[in-house]
């Protein structure tokens, strides 16, 4: 039955083999059932006291139905130990009706245990003592950067990291060699 798996993960070959058999094809729901069977089957084969999973999958809002129905099955799965399943979603593109919502909605229901992490945006003052931090300068130095940053990002994580990187990247931030500080172009960054 592994064929099942390896349609679906092909790299699985590599360490289980070549299947031996094609799988039985099976009417949608039917395979559905099967996989979910399989994979739970799989996942509790290979997590272990000594080599436990941790399943990490980011941006659940944008995840199909079955995926979601994948990962509730091993969620609520009392059997399945040494399994971490974490995962995150942007709050603000998902409502009350959202597959993500129902599926979680679900698994509050059957008191499967749930820790929420609500991840804000960062304060102006934050920024600064990031950006402070990172380049290694005293905060009163680093605050007219970090206003423009912040107004450039609204303190988002994401975005003020990749804002950052591109401001490095196009040479607006940069290391001198010859003060041995970093330096920006104010005026070229807010433009």
């Amino acid at each position: 039955d592994l064929g099942v798996l390896t349609e679906v993960f092909p790299r699985l070959c590599e360490i289980v083999g070549e299947p031996t058999a094609a799988p039985e094809d099976f009417g949608a729901a039917a395979a559905q059932n099967r996989f979910k069977f399989i994979f739970d089957i799989f996942v509790k084969a290979i997590a272990t006291p000594s080599s436990p999973i941790f399943l990490f999958l980011d941006d659940l809002q944008w995840a199909d139905e079955l995926s979601l129905q994948l990962i509730s099955a091993l969620v609520k799965d009392s059997d399945l130990t040494h399994f971490l399943f974490i995962g995150s979603y942007r709050a603000n593109e998902i409502d009350d009706a959202h597959p993500f919502t129902l599926q979680l909605d679900e698994l509050k229901r059957k008191d499967v245990p749930i820790t929420n992490i609500n991840v804000e945006c960062l304060s102006r003052e934050n920024v600064n003592e990031l950006i402070s931090d990172t380049i290694s300068l005293p905060r009163h130095l680093t605050k007219s950067l970090s206003d423009i940053v912040y107004k450039k990002t609204s303190g988002n994580a994401l975005f003020l990291t990749q804002f950052l990187l591109s401001l490095w990247d196009e040479g607006l931030l940069l290391f001198s060699l010859d003060s041995n500080k970093w330096q920006w172009d104010a005026n070229a960054i807010e433009a």
